[in-house]
């Protein structure tokens, strides 16, 4: 049976895990599901995670969900000893302190600002502040790395790379940071063309799209 990943186009965390499905090569059958039309709600997604998530991935019966658990378990099945996520425990931790900081601290600050737009409510500038004030840190982290946990291209790349494609398309400005600048070409060049234009631009910029519709409608 094929692997299966249930995701939303408009899902920042669905891309991380299709990035790296493209990165490694695996053959995944995509099953869409609609946020907005309350897909992940039905009786039949429920079934297969009770917390109504996407990202959502089957593996022969195993349903596992969260991204960034979905990405690590992808690599270490399927392309072990990779460098995305690397085996020397040293190696593997600062990936993992990265993925955790994303998860915890870098991701939720955005989540912070967009969220009440969402709903239609003002967003709060100083939201934006804070998620800014966690991109200076990482700026300034990359000032002594290629890339945020070192020298290779990991999967808390990918992670961060997602989170501050959304940041920029709801209006973050973050083009200041120099650091943050260079490595988001780097990265930019280490993807497919079509990967980074489809999975990072282009579902960024929907997901900013509707953002500002619902935020800033009169």
């Amino acid at each position: 049976m094929p692997l299966q990943l249930y995701y939303d186009n408009l899902s920042p965390p669905s891309r991380v895990v299709r990035i790296l499905v493209k990165e490694i090569g695996l053959d995944v059958e995509e099953k869409q599901v609609n946020l907005m039309a309350g897909d992940h709600m039905k009786p039949e997604f429920l079934a297969i995670n009770p917390f109504h998530c996407v990202p959502t991935l089957v593996d022969d019966g195993y349903a596992l969900w969260e991204s960034r658990s979905i990405i690590t378990y992808l690599v270490d099945k399927f392309a072990h000893g990779h460098s995305l996520y690397p085996t020397d425990l040293h190696k593997r931790a600062t990936v993992n302190r990265w993925l955790y900081w994303d998860s915890g601290t870098f991701y939720p600050s955005l989540s912070a600002y967009y969220t009440p737009g969402f709903a239609g409510k003002p967003v709060k500038p100083e939201a934006a502040e804070v998620f800014k004030k966690n991109a200076s840190a990482l700026d300034e982290s990359l000032k002594s790395t290629k890339y945020v946990a070192g020298d290779e291209l990991s999967v808390a790349d990918i992670s961060i790379t997602v989170t501050i494609s959304v940041a920029s398309a709801m209006g973050i400005d973050t083009s200041e940071l120099k650091n943050v600048e260079k490595w988001l070409k780097q990265v930019e060049s280490d993807f497919d063309p079509s990967t980074w234009q489809t999975l990072v631009i282009d579902s960024a910029n929907g997901l900013g799209t509707y953002f500002k519709s619902k935020a800033f409608s009169s």
